[in-house]
């Protein structure tokens, strides 16, 4: 077995395999970044699971900076027969401003996510209902973010070289 895993790393070495978001030459895909404070519930849960999905790549060096403008908005979907909603959607907006090591200019995108939940009959259901699906949506844009940013330094990289 181990003959076969070897015979396949050779192989994988030459025919050109690269990383698809890391260098070539190896090294993080991203590096360490600094995230700063973002507002609201939403964005307290995006900035604790960015922070926790980059920690892996921080070897203590300086940081890029990260800098993002968070927007929450409820559109009531189904009605029930006495008109209230049975059906929500919850859109994430985020703009942000990525400042890699070494850079004078930074990187600005946007991405959006939206998540949709059911509005019990319960009097708090709604509350409960609402920050789940809020701490769902943060996660999905914070793992969105994660694969965006690489592929952008990703891109920068090739372009630069």
């Amino acid at each position: 077995m181990r003959i076969v895993i070897a015979s396949l790393a050779l192989l994988l070495a030459g025919c050109g395999f690269e990383p698809m978001y890391a260098p070539s030459g190896g090294g993080h895909a991203i590096g360490p970044v600094h995230v700063a404070m973002i507002e609201g519930k939403a964005g307290h849960v995006l900035k604790t699971e960015l922070d926790r999905m980059l920690q892996a790549e921080d070897d203590g060096g300086q940081s890029a900076e990260l800098d993002i403008t968070l927007k929450e908005e409820v559109v009531l979907l189904g009605l029930r027969l006495d008109e209230s909603a049975s059906r929500a959607e919850l859109r994430l907006t985020a703009n942000y401003a990525f400042t890699p090591i070494g850079a004078t200019r930074p990187l600005h995108g946007r991405l959006e996510t939206s998540v949709t939940y059911e509005i019990p009959t319960a009097a708090f259901g709604e509350i409960s209902a609402q920050d789940d699906a809020r701490e769902r949506a943060a996660e999905t844009l914070a793992e969105r973010m994660r694969a965006e940013l690489a592929i952008r330094l990703r891109q920068q990289r090739q372009s630069g070289s």
